[in-house]
């Protein structure tokens, strides 16, 4: 009986996947058709050999994307290790910051954010979008959960084998949470491949701006190269979430039901 119920939901399903997938499935169309030359790739060579400043931003947001991901999930394997592991003056104190500047919405945090980087001299460079994601909060707070499930029993067995707090972190912490290590890497790159306000705020030249801001402006009366810019700035997310499937099931599974 639930089998059979599992085959009847199969086209309700199917119906809701088109939905979602509808706007992918019309820019790949009209990426490739125009209605006075049909069928015609002109815009992918548009894109990819005629314009080459596009691809420029391409390989430039994604450099500063993995750059911000990177750095967020080493420094949160760090900090939620300490906060996970370890007991200091004020660790609940500081956890609890963390958590409420976890939860307070972006726009709070801009103009803070604006004052010290232009204390820094960071304004008007990507340091501005970089410096402030890395050290973003939600990292620590998440992976702190996980890696409080992590036997203390197996980090003391390798301790005692010689092994300092750098190698618990790489040999044992992190690769029995990889799952959720992994799910921050991907979220992380997510959040940060489609940031606007940031860059519209913390920098002045328009030339300077992440493929995210400056795809808005990619030739606004040709929509066949919108299309394929589009496409293409689909393609780094969709890879992420494609290969590590299973690690984002997983690691979501860890956070929300433990």
């Amino acid at each position: 009986m639930d089998r059979n119920k599992g085959k009847k939901s199969l086209p309700a399903l199917f119906l809701l996947a088109l939905l979602f997938l509808f706007p992918v499935l019309y820019m790949l169309f009209r990426s490739v058709y125009t209605a006075g030359d049909g069928i015609s790739f002109l815009s992918y060579y548009e894109v990819l050999l005629g314009r080459p400043e596009y691809l420029v931003r391409f390989f430039r947001s994604l450099g500063m994307c993995l750059l911000i991901a990177a750095g967020q999930t080493l420094i949160s394997c760090l900090a939620g290790t300490a906060f996970a592991k370890y007991r200091f003056i004020g660790d609940r104190f500081w956890f609890a910051v963390f958590v409420l500047f976890m939860i307070l919405p972006i726009q709070v945090t801009l103009l803070p954010n604006y004052i010290l980087l232009e204390m820094l001299g960071f304004l008007n460079s990507w340091k501005a979008l970089i410096i402030p994601a890395v050290f973003s909060p939600f990292g620590t707070v998440w992976l702190t959960f996980v890696f409080r499930a992590v036997p203390d029993g197996s980090l003391d067995a390798a301790r005692i084998d010689g092994a300092n707090q750098l190698q618990l972190i790489r040999y044992i912490i992190t690769p029995a949470a990889k799952p959720a290590v992994v799910t921050l890497f991907v979220l992380t790159f997510t959040e940060s491949w489609n940031m606007v306000e940031q860059p519209m705020i913390f920098l002045e030249r328009e030339q300077d701006y992440p493929l995210s801001v400056f795809l808005a402006a990619v030739s606004q009366g040709d929509i066949g190269i919108q299309s394929v810019c589009g496409l293409l700035c689909l393609v780094p997310v969709t890879f992420f979430f494609l290969y590590y499937r299973e690690e984002l099931t997983d690691g979501l599974k860890d956070v929300l039901w433990g």
